[in-house]
């Protein structure tokens, strides 16, 4: 029977089937964010349908152009995460005893920049799973994925508008009775919200391209018309 890879985009029924799980032992590799990308969504694919995928196919699944994906691809290969054609490797599938942490399918239809997804990511990774909250400092983010303290600061930023996560300030006092900052604490948020949002914001996009092309229709017009009645004058 021919396998066919996930559209992400559809739309899931069943819970079970709209998170995808990644070993933790991903975290060891030191992976640069776009390989972080490109190897969830080799997991994502694997773990719903172990499809087997083609360049283009990851191309279109994480927004990038084929021959991007190909040179990282290949990076992926020669760390042994991965082997041809695009299918990930068992012994990093059975890694760390077989613990994992997992990600919803709809982070690939929002098209995050690949530090931002990489953050997510290592929220997700030590979340509380009751509470849906963590409160790991800048600095403990930027040592775990490898990147720089301003770049996971800008992540953060782009995380909170896309209303994936919420972000609450917190301060503590010190044994001298002074007040100091202390970690951000961060609430995971649905997923099913940021979606709305993103499908919203889409629409209102539309919407206002829709309107220019109107108005530049009507502008072409009135000069049309302004021109033949000068060409018309004696």
């Amino acid at each position: 029977m021919r396998k066919h890879h996930i559209p992400i985009s559809w739309p899931q029924r069943n819970p079970r089937h709209s998170l995808f799980p990644i070993p933790n032992a991903v975290w060891e590799y030191q992976l640069k964010p776009i390989e972080f990308v490109i190897l969830s969504y080799l997991c994502c694919q694997h773990s719903h349908c172990g499809a087997n995928l083609s360049p283009e196919m990851v191309a279109k699944g994480v927004h990038k152009s084929e021959g991007t994906v190909q040179k990282y691809l290949s990076d992926l290969e020669v760390t042994g995460l991965i082997t041809e054609p695009c299918s990930l490797a068992a012994d990093f599938w059975s890694a760390d005893g077989g613990k994992f942490f997992t990600l919803p399918n709809g982070i690939f239809l929002l098209n995050l920049p690949p530090s931002a997804f990489m953050v997510y990511a290592y929220l997700l990774l030590i979340e509380d799973r009751k509470t849906h909250t963590c409160h790991p400092s800048y600095n403990t983010i930027a040592a775990a994925t490898g990147m720089a303290r301003n770049t996971v600061i800008k992540s953060i930023g782009i995380l909170l508008e896309k209303h994936l996560v919420m972000m609450e300030h917190s301060q503590y006092l010190d044994q001298h009775g002074l007040k100091w900052n202390g970690n951000n604490l961060y609430t995971i948020l649905p997923m099913q919200r940021a979606m709305d949002v993103f499908h919203q914001r889409q629409l209102c996009r539309l919407e206002l391209e829709a309107q220019r092309r109107k108005l530049r229709r009507q502008q072409e017009r009135q000069t049309h018309h302004a021109t033949a009645s000068v060409s018309a004058s004696p």
